[in-house]
């Protein structure tokens, strides 16, 4: 009996391999933006962003670079589990972006605000806008954290 039981399961495996098609396991673009916008939320970085914006404008950035950190997590993970190789490139060029803007807002302190906005300006470049284009198109509906 033991033997059938695992014989028919066998098969359903089988069968719902080939179905599937040996499928990857990657997700397809809509599912990626979807995977990071439930990332977002699932780690509630949307209301810890807002929890602080009073510290972002007084130009204490260092625990948002936290919040910069935990985003770009997400999109590293992301990166990993798609199967848009476009996509792959632009989270790439995101998250290298995202952990230039991270190093800066760690340090800033309020007193140095001018000099870390100055800075943070000069990462916004069109190179850096060119490579990270396909992620707007890709998932304009994505939450973003710089």
């Amino acid at each position: 009996m033991l033997k059938k039981v695992a014989a028919s399961v066998a098969v359903l495996t089988l069968a719902a391999t080939v179905i599937t098609g040996c499928s990857s396991g990657k997700l397809d673009t809509v599912e990626t933006c979807s995977f990071i916008n439930d990332q977002v939320a699932e780690q509630n970085l949307l209301q810890k962003a807002e929890d602080l914006s009073e510290q972002l404008i007084a130009g204490d950035t260092k625990d948002y670079a936290k919040i910069i950190d935990e985003f770009n997590a997400i999109l590293i993970d992301a990166e990993s589990k798609t199967k848009d190789k476009k996509l792959v490139d632009a989270l790439s060029a995101a998250s290298v972006q995202n952990r230039e803007v991270s190093k800066l807002m760690a340090q800033g302190n309020g007193e140095n605000s001018a000099e870390i906005n100055e800075q943070l300006a000069a990462l916004d470049t069109d190179e850096a806008s060119e490579a990270t284009a396909y992620l707007d198109e890709a998932c304009p509906n994505m939450d973003s954290f710089n």
